[in-house]
């Protein structure tokens, strides 16, 4: 298999340059959609090119709030400033435009919790939790007589959220 090692070199560039222009730190699945929506590259392309540039000390990982996140490292800084202009400016129009319209899908981020804890011999407490960018949406904590039963409960949580909150919501208003 023969490899355009040009197209890497601009595939990465790319990546530099999609977490200079946002300025802020990304996730790899963040980085990902930005250049998915814009480009002709595969995911597992990127997540190998974010690899290299890991490797190479490019890209920094961070750990933040119970998940990594992508940084420009000084490295990475200079050799964008350095061969900023191998990648195409129709690219970096078309990043641009879908940064300045996209930032809050971007930053969107959906959590959603199911935990249970063991109280007294036959008694487990459930919480459930739905998050959107780190504001509660909705919070629940039940009693539940079995394990079987509290793990049941985890379980529809976490596949029926969105179904189950605005079932909830209705009920309410």
């Amino acid at each position: 298999m023969i490899f355009n090692s040009e197209q890497q070199a601009e595939d990465k560039l790319i990546i530099l340059y999609v977490l200079k222009k946002i300025k802020t730190s990304l996730t790899r699945e963040q980085v990902a959609l930005i250049i998915i929506e814009n480009l002709q590259i595969g995911y597992f392309d990127i997540q190998l090119y974010i690899d290299d540039l890991i490797k190479d000390e490019f890209l920094s990982v961070l750990d933040y709030d119970e998940k990594s996140v992508l940084t420009l490292s000084a490295m990475g800084k200079e050799t964008l400033k350095v061969f900023h202009e191998k990648i195409p400016i129709y690219i970096t129009e078309m990043i641009d435009r879908y940064l300045e319209e996209n930032r809050e899908k971007i930053f969107k981020e959906v959590k959603v919790t199911a935990n249970y804890q063991k109280l007294g011999e036959t008694d487990y407490l459930i919480e459930l939790k739905l998050q959107e960018n780190n504001m509660v949406l909705m919070e629940i904590s039940l009693n539940a007589p079995t394990l079987k039963l509290a793990l049941d409960v985890c379980d529809r949580w976490k596949k029926n959220t969105q179904d189950l909150y605005s079932s909830v919501l209705n009920l309410l208003t």
